[in-house]
C-alpha cells in the first residue's frame, strides 16, 4: 500500500502554480513592452497655390544624399551633427522615393512628365533631397520639419539653370506624428515652389501656328 505524501502534494502543486504565474506574467509583460510601431507617407498631395501654365514634356529623376537613402524618420536637435532615427517610426518608401513620387504628380498637372528613355530630347529635371528632417529646438519645446532641394535643369546634356530650395514647416506635436506632418506641408510648400521655377524656364508650348497654347 502506498503513503500519501503531503509534503510532496503541496510541493507540486506550488511548483504549477509559480509555473502558470510567470508564464501568465511573460504573456502580460510581452504584451506592455511590445513597442508601439508607425508607418508613414507624405499623404494626399494638396492643390498647388498657383495655377502654372502648360508646358513642354519632361522628364525627372531625384536622388538623396546617402543618410536619406533609408526609411528611417530622422531628427536632430537644433544644427547639431549627431542625426537620430525614430526606433519604431519608418517611411513607406525612401525620402527620395516619396519626393519622386509627389513631384511627378505635382508637375503632371502642367504637362507630360516621361521616363529618361522616352524623348531624349526632353528636357531633365534633376533633383538631390538634401535635407528632409525635424529639428527640435534646444530646449524640446518646439521642432520643425525641414526640406531642402538642389535642382539643375538640363536640355540635351546642358545646363539651363539651377536651384536651391528650402522650406520649413512647424510641428504641431513634439514627436514623430507631428514631424512627420510638418514634413508633409514643407515638402509640398518646396515643390511649388520648384513648380514655380520650372515654369519660369521652360516656356508654354507652342500651337501649330508658333503661338504659345492657352492655358485655362
Amino acid at each position: 500500500m502506498k503513503t500519501f505524501s503531503f509534503k510532496a502534494f503541496s510541493f507540486a502543486v506550488v511548483t504549477v502554480a509559480a509555473a502558470a504565474t510567470v508564464a501568465l506574467s511573460g504573456c502580460s509583460v510581452g504584451r506592455a513592452s511590445a513597442p508601439q510601431t508607425g508607418l508613414f507617407d507624405l499623404g494626399p498631395s494638396t492643390p498647388a497655390i498657383t495655377t502654372l501654365p502648360k508646358r513642354e514634356p519632361i522628364s525627372v529623376n531625384i536622388t538623396a544624399v546617402s543618410m536619406l537613402n533609408d526609411t528611417g524618420v530622422i531628427w536632430r536637435i537644433g544644427e547639431s551633427a549627431n542625426p537620430q532615427s525614430y526606433a519604431t517610426y519608418r517611411w513607406a518608401a525612401t525620402p527620395a522615393q516619396l519626393l519622386q513620387q509627389r513631384l511627378v504628380e505635382r508637375l503632371s498637372t502642367q504637362g507630360p512628365v516621361l521616363a529618361d528613355s522616352v524623348d531624349p530630347r526632353a528636357p531633365v529635371l534633376q533633383v538631390t533631397l538634401t535635407r528632409f528632417e525635424q529639428v527640435f529646438a534646444p530646449d524640446g519645446l518646439s521642432s520643425e520639419g525641414r526640406v531642402t532641394l538642389q535642382a539643375v535643369l538640363l536640355r540635351e546634356r546642358r545646363t539651363i539653370d539651377a536651384v536651391r530650395v528650402a522650406r520649413v514647416a512647424p510641428a504641431t506635436t513634439q514627436d514623430a506624428s507631428g514631424g512627420v506632418q510638418a514634413l508633409r506641408v514643407a515638402t509640398d510648400a518646396a515643390l511649388d515652389d520648384l513648380a514655380l521655377w520650372l515654369a519660369q524656364k521652360l516656356p508654354a508650348p507652342a500651337g501649330p501656328m508658333g503661338v504659345p497654347l492657352a492655358t485655362h
